[in-house]
This record gives C-alpha cells, structure tokens and sequence, in this order.
C-alpha cells in the first residue's frame, strides 16, 4: 500500500469513526510516516548523533534503495514492519510468509484494541500499528527476508478485467521484470513488482493468486478491519462500514486508476477536502488537509512518541518471533 492508502484512507476511516480532524491527521501521517522513515544520509551519522542527543532512540522502519541493496537492516525493516510473519508452515522462511487474517496478525489487532484514548501514545500506536495490519492484506503470501518464497512466475496484470499482460515501460514487460528481479533480489514482493500495491490493480501469478487477485476486495477488507479498531478505540458503537461508506471507498479504490502515487493521493486529498466522503462534522481541518512529514518529525516531543512506538513495535514482533522459535532480528547491525 501507499501513501494514497496509508494516508488517505486511514484519514477517511479515522474521521469516520469520530475523531476530530487534527487527530485523524496525526494518525494518519504516523501510518505513512512508517514508509518515509528512512535513513536520507546512509553515509553519516551526524542526524543520528542529534537524535541520541535529544534522546530520542531513531528506529528506521523503510529503506532507501542504497539500504535494499547492501542489505544493511533489510530483514529488521521489511519483517516487523511491513511483511507481517504468518507462523505458517514448516521451515523458518514459511513462518515468515504475511498472511492476512494470521495469528501474528490477530494478536496485533487485540493490541491495537487496548489502546486507550488516555494514553499520550495512542495516535502513534494505532498508525503504526494499523500501517503494519493494512500490509497483511497488500503484501500476503510475500515475507521480507530474501529467499525464494518470494519467486513470483508468469505475473498477469490489468486494470480493465481482460486478464492480459501489460508493458511496464517502453522496453521491459512485467514477467521480464519480475524474472530478472527474482534472480536478483527475491525480497519481498519486488519479483511482483509494485502489483500488491495499487488498489485498482487485478493480478494474477502462476503459482499464487491463480485465480486472480482484486486488490480493490483486498484493500476493502482491510478497510473493515481498520475501521472496526477505530471505532472501538474512540468509543463509539462498532457498526462497521455502512454500505454508503464500502461504496465511496470502492469507487476511490478502482476509480483513481493511475501508478503515479502522487497523483493518487492528490485525488484523495480533493475528494476529502470537498467533503465527498460526507462528515459529519467537517471542518477547516479537512478543508485544508494533506500529509507532510514535518508534522510529527519536527516537533521533538512528537518525534520522540513516534520513535518510542516504533521500537515498542520492532520489540514487540521480535519476542512474538521469539516465542515461536525465530531469532533473526535485531542480530545484525546494532545501529539499527
């Protein structure tokens, strides 16, 4: 997912659960904030070195492509917070496969479910938290270790209903590609390219999905998900979303048919800002909307919450991991 999701959509959902403007936007920017938090000078330490000086404890949770490349962190980034480990199968690479709907995934949800509103934390557990459910559902049946669980065959895309493969650009098709990305880097869903991705996308591969995945179905489901830990935490009645609300968003989801993530968030921000998705108490707080990493990152006391969640979570995966029989992260590259 994107930052027209993990932005976008957790604001709409937020705000249809009955938090005001100005929180559904914190919550919002920390579910993004997750994929911009990356280290932008891989060849320095000076930021860090301010961070540990504030005291703040800088985990990254995203990489930049120098980090995906070397490798430096990769598995304590994509594992905890961005390919959910199912616990599924025999060897340890299957226990790492996401899978929506997973044990690993429901103990999530219950945690997400005892926040509380009086603690100072909440806004910056529940995007991080709900960033990393979300991705259950974008990123199943791929796990963030290189290995070969993540090979995808004879990857199928379209966004129209014929099944038909489609040019990525001028020279590469998409099973080229994700040929040559499974020899070179199996990570993730890179060997799917960004297909998990994007809402409006209907795509298949030879040997998951066979049937065909509609991202739009996926994306919806999470949606309910979500919802429903909104709702719970801020105290309102769990009614899930109404058939209006599945409708708005289904028509967000398949309409806004473009791979340009900008564009696709900015047709969200128009739609929030004219009131499309009809709050109840709209205000100049969603009039005036849009995500900017500045929101949390430059106030200290903010930067410090979002850090301090971020390593509770890392923490929180890596002794679930542990109480399962996996010990992999945190073992290399302490820094991180």
């Amino acid at each position: 997912m994107d930052l027209d999701y993990h932005f976008g959509t957790v604001y709409v959902l937020s705000r249809w659960a009955d938090f005001g403007s100005f929180n559904a936007r914190t919550i919002a920017a920390a579910s993004q904030l997750v994929d911009d938090n990356f280290d932008s000078t891989p060849f320095s330490d000076a930021e860090e070195e301010k961070n540990i000086a504030r005291g703040i404890q800088v985990r990254y949770s995203c990489q930049n492509v120098w980090g995906n490349i070397s490798g430096k962190g990769n598995e304590d980034i994509w594992i905890p917070f961005h390919f959910l480990p199912g616990l599924q199968g025999e060897t340890e690479a299957e226990k790492l496969v996401c899978k929506k709907h997973s044990v690993m995934a429901k103990r999530l949800k219950y945690r997400l479910y005892d926040t509380t509103l009086d603690n100072s934390n909440y806004v910056f557990r529940l995007g991080v938290g709900m960033h990393v459910l979300a991705d259950t559902w974008a990123h199943q049946e791929f796990a963030g270790i290189n290995n070969a669980v993540n090979q995808v065959k004879d990857l199928l895309f379209s966004t129209q209903g014929s099944m038909v493969e489609k040019m990525l650009d001028e020279m590469l098709d998409s099973t080229f590609l994700s040929k040559v990305l499974d020899l070179v880097m199996p990570l993730g869903h890179a060997a799917a390219v960004h297909c998990p991705d994007m809402p409006y996308l209907w795509w298949k591969s030879g040997e998951r999905f066979t049937g065909g995945r509609k991202n739009w179905d996926e994306f919806m489901d999470a949606s309910e998900e979500l919802y429903a830990i909104l709702q719970h935490v801020s105290g309102v009645p769990e009614t899930g979303l109404t058939m209006e609300q599945r409708d708005k968003l289904s028509e967000c989801f398949k309409g806004f048919q473009t791979d340009d993530i900008d564009r696709r968030y900015g047709f969200w921000i128009d739609r929030i800002r004219e009131n499309f998705f009809e709050f109840k108490d709209f205000d100049d707080g969603d009039k005036n909307v849009e995500y900017s990493i500045g929101l949390i990152l430059d106030d200290m006391n903010w930067r410090k919450q979002f850090y301090d969640e971020i390593n509770d979570h890392f923490f929180w995966v890596k002794q679930k991991l542990e109480e399962n029989g996996i010990d992999r992260l945190g073992k290399k590259y302490k820094g991180y």
